[in-house]
């Protein structure tokens, strides 16, 4: 081998071992999907439980990330939730440890460009029962009351038999093109940011789960 060959293989060696941090960033981003790439600008970085950023107009707390979905509390719930004295017992070590949760996903098509994003928002495993099923019929005439449509509980959300309880509707976007970052990013904060008036009704309701005198709380 030539001493030329000899010292272009040495000069690469050296550039690959001084730059080893972009290249190993580059090659994180290339086997990144869309998604992933969009929460990181959303979130300013890689995700980290219990950070708090906003998603356009609407302050969170993130709870865990995949390269499909997004988990978060609203900072107005968390702390309508943290004035409460004590866990919620059988949400302890359930998502971001409070009785609610928001995530946001995305899903693919067959023909492997086109998708969608869902908005989804849950009540957990509340060990209380009776306050379990309070929680969800207070929401729901709340919701009625004001017209909130796109609250919804299927039938036999407060069964004692289920832990789990979605309640939100007409709540997916198309997406054009799953690995488009921006088309991505901003098609989240529009889906994010229109169930603005759902999440505030649910702010306002908290305080009246936790007061101490409501004696379904006071019974925890």
């Amino acid at each position: 081998m030539s001493d030329e060959g000899s010292e272009i293989k040495a000069f690469a060696r050296r550039l690959f071992q001084e730059n080893k941090q972009f290249f190993d960033l580059l090659k994180a981003r290339s086997s990144a999907s869309g998604f992933e790439l969009a929460i990181h600008r959303l979130m300013g970085g890689s995700p980290q439980e219990k950070k708090v950023v906003s998603i356009g107009a609407t302050p969170i707390i993130c709870s865990e990330a995949t390269k499909n979905a997004l988990s978060f509390v609203p900072l107005r719930w968390r702390d309508e939730f943290d004035k409460a004295s004590g866990p919620w017992r059988g949400c302890e070590n359930w998502r971001a440890g409070y009785p609610f949760i928001v995530w946001v996903e995305i899903r693919g098509r067959d023909d492997g460009t086109r998708g969608h994003l869902k908005l989804n928002a849950e009540v957990g495993p509340i060990a209380n029962r009776k306050i379990r099923m309070g929680i969800i019929d207070a929401i729901a005439m709340e919701a009625s009351a004001r017209n909130l449509e796109r609250i919804h509980f299927p039938t036999g959300s407060s069964d004692e038999k289920n832990l789990y309880s979605r309640f939100l509707r007409l709540n997916s976007i198309p997406v054009n093109d799953v690995q488009d970052v921006g088309e991505i990013e901003s098609k989240i904060v529009q889906l994010v940011n229109g169930f603005t008036p759902e999440f505030e009704m649910i702010a306002r309701l908290i305080p009246l789960f936790c007061s101490s005198s409501n004696p379904l709380w006071a019974s925890r």
